[in-house]
């Protein structure tokens, strides 16, 4: 079975369950065909910097103008069809299934897709206008391609202008009009920089440009501007990134390099654990607020080899990183939000007892709709959830591992060798402090049944659950044992919103506080661990 945007977008997502019917209906074929014709080496005169969206959306940067200085940070992103459109006897020759996880820079720009893409902007950068007029677009455009042909000078190539990003963005002045202006003291506000005085180096994130670095999503404002906020309101930490500004339209903020990059592919070390729960006490007293986001990818090392806390989009996490409290919201948020694709009675039923039964979020802003299970919890149940996710990142740290479980969206350059909670190297003290952070994962109940294994080590993984099933049998392998996981996680949904700390909104009772997690790691003594 063959990979793309979509299916891996539908089989990630709880809503997965009202796309099941569809897709199982679908042809699905193997495919072994291959074409020779496309180019062997990359293009000389653009690079591929990574990708997103399942390798729909490729960071393509020309280099006549990174090489001359004059590449402002515009995020021109180059985007797609989905992997399933491709011709047949393409899809190999591009690798568009092994591309999809993929999420390192180095292997991204060496698939058969980024070097076909190189091919086709260099056939336009024949055309001497073709630069001058890049050079001139407005932030955040697009170049489109709408076709994947064998012949590179046959593709339809669309150049978007989005004029409406800039123009939606918030300008200096509507942002010094926002309620929380009035608590950042006016010695905190950086100057503002017009970034074509800035100059691209690379494109490090789909939100993340290194230049002398500038932080900005293309997509929309919402999430930066709030991630802007809570950096100024909060007082400078040693573990957290320091905040600086962007443009008259505020498109993003610059912030210093850490050329270590994430500690997601570095060992691990006994301290960072200790700096990591001092940043979180941080953001909880000092910033009255909650941080959704740990895992190794959002944190930064220092030349001193500090652990640096960044990413405060407060987005919220992957599936596997989430508390109970949050994660059951989270399946059912997304449920609702795709409620017209269900016509199932059953599931109906549930979402509207969901719906009535929900708490309200605090605040009625886009982030916080984004954010709803988060934003809802009392200030008290954040902590103990900012608790279970740095129970999390100590497992990762001291068992050296990317995540806490492999995921079925993304490959890691290095890839978890044992899923939470298998200890491996951990000390038994360590152990103990990361159980009691995580005491009420239903990974730790041997009751509750747990069908993660399919999606990720079987037809979607790098072993095919059946090895003699082809084409259509491999499809529908695959689409049922994710119909199967699904159904397992919403019934534990389900289970959860009839306890009493899902009535009574107190959660993680028997999580110790982030202060004790602290105390409890400089206690223990490193010459006394036991394995």
């Amino acid at each position: 079975m063959e990979m793309s945007c979509d299916l891996v977008d539908a089989i990630w997502r709880p809503s997965f369950v009202f796309k099941h019917p569809r897709l199982r209906s679908r042809q699905w074929t193997d495919v072994q065909n291959r074409v020779n014709a496309l180019p062997t080496t990359n293009s000389s005169r653009w690079r591929i910097d990574g990708a997103a969206t399942f390798k729909t959306r490729f960071f393509a940067l020309p280099l006549d103008l990174l090489d001359s200085c004059c590449l402002p940070p515009l995020r021109i992103d180059l985007f797609l069809p989905d992997q399933a459109l491709y011709p047949p006897a393409l899809r190999q020759s591009l690798d568009a299934t092994r591309g999809v996880l993929l999420l390192h820079p180095s292997a991204v720009a060496a698939l058969g897709i980024s070097r076909y893409l190189c091919r086709a902007l260099d056939y336009c950068a024949r055309n001497k206008d073709f630069l001058t007029k890049y050079s001139r677009l407005p932030f955040g455009s697009t170049i489109i391609i709408d076709n994947v042909v064998a012949d590179t000078t046959k593709i339809n190539l669309t150049v978007e202008p989005k004029y409406s990003l800039e123009s939606a963005a918030n300008s200096l002045p509507e942002i010094l009009q926002q309620p929380w202006v009035s608590n950042v003291p006016p010695d905190r506000w950086p100057p503002s920089i017009d970034i074509f005085n800035l100059s691209v180096v690379r494109q490090i994130h789909d939100s993340v440009t290194l230049l002398a670095n500038f932080k900005s999503g293309s997509d929309d404002f919402h999430h930066v501007l709030n991630e802007l906020k809570l950096l100024l309101t909060t007082s400078p930490h040693p573990n957290i990134k320091s905040a600086f500004c962007g443009k008259q339209a505020v498109l993003g903020f610059l912030l210093p390099y850490f050329p270590a990059g994430s500690i997601r592919d570095i060992l691990p070390a006994f301290i960072w654990c200790i700096q990591m729960s001092s940043a979180l006490i941080h953001v909880l007293e000092e910033g009255c607020t909650f941080y959704s986001d740990l895992r190794p990818d959002n944190v930064l090392l220092s030349d001193g080899g500090h652990v640096v806390l960044c990413d405060f989009e407060q987005r919220g996490n992957w599936h596997e990183w989430c508390p109970p409290e949050i994660l059951y919201p989270q399946y059912f948020e997304n449920l609702v939000a795709n409620r017209r694709r269900s016509s199932d009675p059953t599931w109906n039923t549930l979402m509207s007892t969901y719906q009535h039964d929900r708490p309200e979020a605090v605040g009625g802003s886009f982030v916080h709709s984004k954010n709803r299970p988060w934003y809802a919890l009392s200030l008290d149940s954040q902590e103990k959830a900012m608790v279970y996710t740095l129970g999390l990142f100590i497992y990762c740290v001291f068992e050296g591992l990317s995540s806490v479980r492999p995921s079925i969206a993304y490959h890691f350059p290095i890839e978890p060798e044992v899923n939470f909670p298998e200890f491996r190297r951990t000390p038994s003290k360590i152990r103990e402090l990361i159980r009691s952070c995580t005491v009420d994962a239903p990974q730790w109940d041997d009751n509750t049944a747990h069908h993660d294994a399919p999606l990720r080590k079987g037809a979607l993984g790098n072993e095919p659950l059946h090895c003699n099933a082809t084409g259509q049998q491999a499809a529908e392998i695959v689409l049922d044992a994710a119909q199967d996981f699904w159904i397992n996680e919403l019934e534990q949904a389900r289970k959860f919103f009839n306890t009493d700390q899902w009535r009574t909104q107190k959660f993680g009772r028997d999580r110790p506080s982030l202060k004790e997690v602290m105390n409890s790691l400089k206690n223990i003594q490193l010459g006394t661990l036991e394995q």
